[in-house]
């Protein structure tokens, strides 16, 4: 597990890609249903609702959907599971560095514009998120990284603005 875990880090920092991973099933399965719960304990701590539980499931959903396509796009589907795999074990350990700082965010009055520690610990956790993301798929796809980086932010930035559109408040 240890073994695993710094398998995971090391890819956070570059040192290694998602080809140094298991292709196994069960790791996969296991790691979806591990960052699914990661997730719903996140939002439960920060007092989110069913509706979040449900924009969870359904991002992770299409998280799954795009690395599949972008694979199959490339002619790289052989590589599905190991780059699902580091996918899912990065941003599960990123979202346990981040857990912290969801107190900080709890506290913070919505109308307060300036930049504060949490806020901006957040932003950095994003663009991390983002870098790891296209390190993973230029490793997978074996294209170069500034490409892997232009998919990526496009397609956070899909994600994040149907997040916000999905979570706001019911009038």
């Amino acid at each position: 597990m240890l073994r695993l875990f710094l398998a995971f880090v090391d890819i956070m920092l570059h040192r290694r890609g998602p080809d140094t991973l298991p292709s196994s099933p069960f790791l996969l399965w296991w790691l979806l249903g591990l960052s699914l719960t990661v997730h719903i304990a996140l939002d439960w701590w920060a007092g989110g609702s069913a509706r979040a539980v449900a924009v969870d499931v359904l991002v992770l959903g299409l998280d799954v959907w795009f690395v599949w396509a972008l694979l199959r796009t490339f002619n790289k589907q052989p590589r599905f599971r190991q780059t699902m795999t580091a996918l899912l074990g990065a941003d599960i350990v990123l979202n346990l560095l981040l857990a912290p700082v969801i107190p900080w965010l709890e506290v913070q009055d919505p109308q307060n514009t300036a930049l504060t520690v949490p806020i901006l610990l957040t932003v950095l956790a994003f663009v991390w998120s983002v870098d790891i993301n296209a390190f993973v798929f230029s490793r997978a796809l074996e294209r170069p990284y500034l490409l892997c980086m232009a998919i990526v932010i496009g397609y956070a930035l899909l994600i994040r603005s149907l997040q916000v559109t999905l979570l706001q408040p019911l009038s």
